[in-house]
């Protein structure tokens, strides 16, 4: 289950963002190595803000957080075009109906198989909430970790630059298209059976 965590709903979901800011650090900065700000011990930067949304995988509405995604509208400040415009031979992608995905990250516990599997959900929920927005494009740049498995996962996607050295990695800008097709076959390749996003109102919790 993809859990949307919005700037309505998000009172709802404290903790479930702490423990995502915290596997975030975990993973970016103490395994990586990333140069990034850090508040005690989660990760948090200027892209964490009231525009942001939240993508948080549970198996139910009381599990561990077992992986997370942010995404971010591009009309306004976002990583690729304030960051990593060199990644894009036109430019970074900007408008109303393109939003920016960033920060995919597993808890730092789980096993590569576990870890795929959340992955894999993850994408699911970035396709759902998309449609359900009305987004036709979602940007984001890729390690060499993770272009293999979003270039090949099902979904239309495609290279937007050049594969670029990053530190010890590289990055690589990938632009995915957003349609009903593309998710179909991505829930029919990982065997999910049907949506996987759950959107909470905090008006439902109050009624």
């Amino acid at each position: 289950m993809i859990y949307i965590v919005n700037a309505q709903n998000r009172g709802l979901f404290h903790a479930d963002l702490a423990a995502m800011h915290r596997h975030r650090k975990v993973t970016f900065v103490d395994r990586l190595g990333w140069r990034v700000p850090v508040i005690a011990d989660e990760e948090i930067d200027a892209y964490d803000g009231d525009a942001t949304l939240y993508l948080i995988a549970r198996t139910n509405d009381v599990a561990p957080v077992l992986g997370s995604a942010r995404l971010l509208p591009t009309s306004g400040p976002h990583l690729m075009s304030d960051l990593f415009a060199s990644t894009c031979v036109d430019g970074p992608p900007r408008g109303r109906n393109v939003w920016e995905a960033s920060r995919f990250c597993a808890m730092p516990t789980l096993r590569r198989r576990e870890r795929l599997d959340v992955l894999w959900q993850v994408f699911c929920g970035i396709m759902e909430t998309a449609l359900l927005h009305d987004i036709e494009q979602v940007i984001f740049t890729a390690n060499s970790a993770l272009l293999p498995l979003a270039l090949e996962c099902g979904w239309q996607s495609r290279r937007l630059g050049p594969t670029l050295a990053d530190g010890a990695d590289t990055m690589t800008a990938i632009g995915v298209d957003i349609e009903l097709t593309g998710l179909r076959t991505l829930r029919r390749r990982f065997r999910i059976d049907s949506p996987i996003t759950r959107l909470i109102s905090p008006f439902q919790i109050a009624a």
